[in-house]
């Protein structure tokens, strides 16, 4: 089993790590490889032992050997854990905490936890403004007590809890603790008890399920008035006699400070991405999340989007996430390159399949062309186009033939100098060779660019 010296950072635990490339090459976050008691419709009535590798991101926390919280593995440096678990240590108790993943049963040493493999997986983050409503099913795992006096468990349990709504997750925590305003924290679990976490499982995730099958922490577990009590007329009863769901660390109200503090891509990557779609498909890509390191022409760290020929599509980096990318073909690679210097939180980027007559929407973004005949149209056409639209079309044909563009309408803003609503011609996918700037009503125009 792997036993890991860690850097404290509040909820972050840093890890002495070697490199980021396998991870970023080979893992998936949030998909168990293993066989998985998860379902989304799946009831686990009071928890139950989870099967053998399905939860390959949940890392067990140890003082002198035994277990005193959990935590979830976020990439091969960071670790995601309760800032409470911390919250007294000394520096003789840092320097022999040992995180311990690839963990099942903590009696017996497992095969395959040395590095990231089926048993040791990455979980998801939250994309920004990713959200899971209330109800939805859930689940929490950890070595945790499995009744509210009992033993911790030996092997790992998980426990199915259905998310509460904010208003009456912030309810019954003001039954607890009056002066409670601002809440940075989730509830999940039945208003009726039984199901619940429980002492030993602080620290540990709270996942959520996308709609494509994979995990997302949402919560980390941090406490609870009893273990699987009923919280129902709370306020009705004496004070001692109160209890509450299981409450957890909101991590969608965390993302920005965690990714802040460190989660961010390592200098000097150089990683590709292959990508195909049935064909007579295109793909769509779509930029969730975008953090690179700026630069006014990206020579810095960049992603470069290619066909699956090796020809250059676009090139992309800086804060702002670009628009959307649509690639007539079945193929297209991402390339993406870190510096010696300067890093962000990094991307993600969802690719779909979508029909061949499909259009990019009133905002536009850019559209690779490889026919040699199509036509280009400007969003809504022949109504008005929008304002702020930004639209560009890559073209490309057989080496040795030219592009030539027949203009059958023409009708943008007049303004003096082309300072307002215009279309480019550029010679490079880069726009630095400018062969054409219109503006206003034409008829008939013709453009011819350079062979390809």
């Amino acid at each position: 089993m792997t036993l890991l010296s860690l850097w404290i950072f509040a909820v972050l635990l840093r890890l002495m790590c070697r490199s980021r490339a396998a991870l970023l090459d080979g893992a998936k976050c949030g998909s168990p490889r293993l066989g998985s008691t998860f379902d989304r419709y799946l009831r686990i009535v009071g928890g139950s032992p989870a099967l053998y590798g399905s939860h390959p991101w949940l890392v067990s926390l140890r003082f002198r050997g035994s277990h005193f919280c959990g935590a979830a593995i976020l990439t091969d440096c960071w670790l995601l854990t309760a800032a409470h678990c911390f919250s007294t240590s000394t520096a003789e108790f840092l320097h022999v905490v040992e995180a311990v993943v690839g963990e099942y049963d903590q009696r017996v040493v497992d095969r395959g936890e040395q590095t990231f493999d089926d048993f040791a997986q990455p979980v998801c983050l939250p994309l920004p403004g990713e959200m899971f409503p209330p109800k939805t099913p859930c689940v929490v795992a950890g070595w945790g007590r499995t009744k509210e006096r009992g033993r911790v468990a030996s092997i790992v349990h998980e426990v199915q809890l259905d998310l509460v709504d904010p208003a009456t997750c912030k309810h019954i925590l003001q039954t607890l603790r009056p002066g409670l305003q601002n809440l940075t924290v989730l509830c999940a679990g039945p208003e009726r008890g039984g199901k619940d976490a429980c002492q030993g499982d602080s620290g540990g995730p709270l996942l959520c399920p996308r709609a494509d099958g994979q995990w997302v922490v949402v919560g980390i577990t941090s406490w609870g008035k009893g273990c699987g009590r009923s919280w129902i007329n709370n306020r009705m009863k004496p004070l001692i006699g109160r209890s509450s769901p299981a409450v957890f660390t909101s991590i969608p109200v965390f993302i920005k400070w965690l990714f802040w503090k460190g989660l961010n891509y390592s200098n000097n990557e150089a990683i590709s991405w292959s990508i195909t779609v049935p064909s007579g498909k295109r793909i769509l890509l779509e930029f969730l999340k975008f953090d690179l390191e700026n630069h006014p022409l990206c020579q810095s760290d960049h992603l470069t989007v290619f066909t699956g020929e090796g020809l250059p599509i676009g090139r992309f980096c800086g804060s702002k996430s670009p628009a959307p990318v649509l690639i007539h073909s079945n193929t297209t690679v991402l390339h993406f390159i870190s510096d010696f210097s300067i890093s962000g939180s990094g991307f993600s980027v969802r690719f779909r399949a979508v029909e061949a007559d499909y259009t990019l929407g009133p905002g536009c973004g850019t559209v690779a062309l490889f026919q040699s005949l199509a036509t280009v149209q400007s969003p809504d056409y022949p109504l008005f186009y929008g304002d702020d639209t930004h639209c560009r079309w890559v073209i490309y044909v057989r080496e040795g033939y030219v592009v030539k563009l027949d203009f059958t309408d023409f009708v943008l803003e007049e303004s003096e100098g082309c300072q307002y609503d215009s279309l480019s011609v550029f010679g490079d996918f880069e726009a630095r060779e400018q062969i054409d700037l219109q503006h206003g009503e034409h008829e008939d125009l013709d453009d011819e660019e350079n062979p390809d």
